[in-house]
């Protein structure tokens, strides 16, 4: 019994490193193809967070939508408007000192939730986030509140997203029409 727990707990911190290092590393890696590839990497990592938390449907839909759609997207917006294997410039010092900022504040919410949580199971208080069992598991219970009061929340993300998308692919192609701009 012990055994299978501290599997269950390796597997789990496992992926919660796999997450962590594939979205450093695509925030921190100079190359372009290679940040895209580490997004991957960490997009996967949550997929499995889903199994270890009995979510196999959300895995999936982890995988096929984003591991298998919009990284593809990404992967193929990044290949076909980019120089991905030229120069690489540095990052002016606002922008790395602002990221060291959003680093330190993450560190923080992490570690509160992590006390939280630690908090929470050692007074033996734990249970199932709110909605999903009252409608059947993991991943009716998130339909349900995503269809439900967050509706509208969640239509406004996917606008949000698909405006950006084409902001990026308009900004990519006034940029490469530009007088100074290179042609590959």
């Amino acid at each position: 019994m012990i055994a299978a727990g501290v599997f269950e707990l390796g597997l789990f911190w496992t992926c919660c490193l796999v997450v962590i290092a594939g979205a450093l590393g695509a925030a921190t890696v100079r190359n372009l193809f290679h940040a895209v590839l580490l997004l991957g990497l960490s997009l996967t990592g949550v997929a499995g967070l889903y199994l270890y938390l009995d979510a196999a449907y959300l895995a999936c839909v982890q995988i096929v939508v984003y591991v298998g759609g919009v990284l593809v997207l990404i992967l193929f917006a990044t290949l076909f408007s980019a120089d991905v294997m030229g120069s690489v410039q540095r990052a002016p010092r606002w922008l790395v000192a602002t990221g060291l900022l959003a680093a330190a504040i993450a560190a923080g919410v992490a570690t509160r939730i992590a006390q939280d949580a630690l908090r929470t199971v050692s007074r033996g208080t734990a249970g199932p986030a709110h909605g999903v069992d009252a409608i059947g598991g993991p991943g009716p219970g998130i339909g349900e509140l995503l269809l439900g009061p967050w509706l509208v929340p969640f239509l406004c993300a996917g606008v949000l997203l698909t405006v950006a998308l084409i902001g990026a692919v308009a900004t990519v192609k006034r940029f490469r029409r530009s007088p100074g701009a290179r042609h590959g």
